[in-house]
Formats: C-alpha cells, sequence, structure tokens
C-alpha cells in the first residue's frame, strides 16, 4: 500500500475500539463499502472526507497524514527495517539532522551572494533548502511522536499540546 493515507487510516481503525466501523461510517456519510475502499487505498481521499475521518477516528498519526496530505506537508521517510528500533531510527534522524544543518550553512552563505554573481552550485543549493527545511521539521514532528508514544504519553495528549502551539503562533 503507497497511499500513506490509507495506511494510516487502516492503522487507526485497528486501534480505534470506541466506535465500530459501520458508526464511523454513518458520522463520516460514506458508506461502509466505501470506508473499506478508503481504508484498503483503493479508492483516493479527498480533503474534506481526510478531515471528516480524522476528526471522527481522533487518531494522531492518521491526522497526521491527513495533514501532510491537505496542506502539502513532506512526511519523514519511514524506514521499514528500522521500525520499531528506537536507537537506530535517532541515529538516523540525527544523521539526517546534520546533512540538513550542512545544507543550511551552504544556504546562508550562497544568499549573502548577489544573485547575479552566484554559481550554478549556489543557485542548486538555495533551491534545495526550502525543501530540507520542510523534512526537517517533519522529522521532528515525527521524532517527537514517536518519543511521546514509546514513554507511553497518550497521543491525544500530545494533540492538545500541538493544538495549542498551532492556536498560540498560528
Amino acid at each position: 500500500m503507497n497511499n500513506k493515507f490509507a495506511e494510516q487510516l487502516s492503522l487507526a481503525l485497528g486501534r480505534d475500539k470506541a466506535l465500530t466501523q459501520q458508526q464511523i461510517a454513518d458520522r463520516t456519510h460514506v458508506s461502509p463499502g466505501q470506508l473499506s475502499r478508503l481504508k484498503s487505498g483503493s479508492r483516493s481521499t479527498d480533503p474534506q472526507i481526510r478531515k471528516s475521518l480524522a476528526n471522527v477516528i481522533n487518531d494522531f498519526w492518521l491526522n497526521y497524514s491527513g495533514a501532510r496530505e491537505n496542506f502539502g506537508v513532506l512526511s519523514f521517510q519511514n524506514d521499514r527495517q528500522l521500525q520499531g528500533d528506537m536507537f537506530s531510527a535517532l541515529m538516523k534522524q540525527k544523521k539526517e539532522q546534520r546533512q540538513r544543518e550542512r545544507i543550511e550553512a551552504e544556504f546562508e552563505e550562497a544568499i549573502t551572494v548577489k544573485s547575479r554573481d552566484r554559481t550554478p552550485a549556489q543557485q542548486l543549493v538555495i533551491e534545495r533548502y526550502p525543501r530540507e527545511y520542510a523534512e526537517e521539521i517533519s522529522a521532528e514532528i515525527t521524532d517527537l511522536a514517536k518519543k511521546a508514544e514509546y514513554a507511553g504519553i497518550p497521543m491525544d495528549k500530545l494533540q492538545k499540546v500541538i493544538d495549542k502551539v498551532n492556536q498560540e503562533n498560528g
């Protein structure tokens, strides 16, 4: 399954024991068959359905996955070999962070050069940096969520913290 929202929907439905799939379908105004197709990834979702499902199921990972798709936020690259191995995942994240810090230094140096005097390599760094920065933000959120999950912090509590920060900072 290469549809990340469908993957998270399937996982969320497996975790959520408060509502039946029929109740979720009823509350989101989709048929049980359509919900099943959304879960399997055989049907794509539009932003309104993603939002409705995320609100009804109220699962942190589903909310985050829906936000990534709805707002074009890049997702932290999940490495299936490292899944569940917190130390390995953290080491990989730290290595990627060091690479992004190197690119950030190159970016900061490149933007001090007048645009007409920039080398092709400097221009490439300038064009590449915004994506690297967005990936860093996404990686940090994923890192926070994984650490919270590992520590036993309920995802609804983490969601409240994130919601508060979003309200305060926009």
